[in-house]
């Protein structure tokens, strides 16, 4: 099995198990998996504001869980696996 191919089912498993392409450049995919937050945060922020604010608070912490409680991810396509530490130290 060629690097093409384990990267091909490396990028496939990652879309399957919730992260979507961000984005992707020939030798690279960036992949990122983005939440709303905890449902009892919500629950929490609903019963404190939904009277007064009528649930826009809820909705700004939706959305600010979203930009900022993101996850990301690279899969290099000719790396291998001794390659992907050096780069990841190199960048620290």
């Amino acid at each position: 099995m060629d690097r093409s191919d384990t990267y091909r089912r490396e990028v496939t498993a990652k879309v399957e198990s919730g992260w979507q392409i961000e984005e992707e450049t020939r030798d690279r995919v960036t992949l990122v998996r983005r939440e709303f937050g905890d449902p009892g945060i919500h629950l929490i922020v609903a019963i404190f504001t939904i009277w007064w604010a009528m649930g826009v608070p809820n909705l700004l912490y939706a959305a600010y869980r979203y930009f900022t409680g993101s996850q990301r991810t690279v899969v290099w396509k000719n790396v291998t696996g001794a390659d992907v530490d050096e780069l990841a130290t190199d960048a620290e």
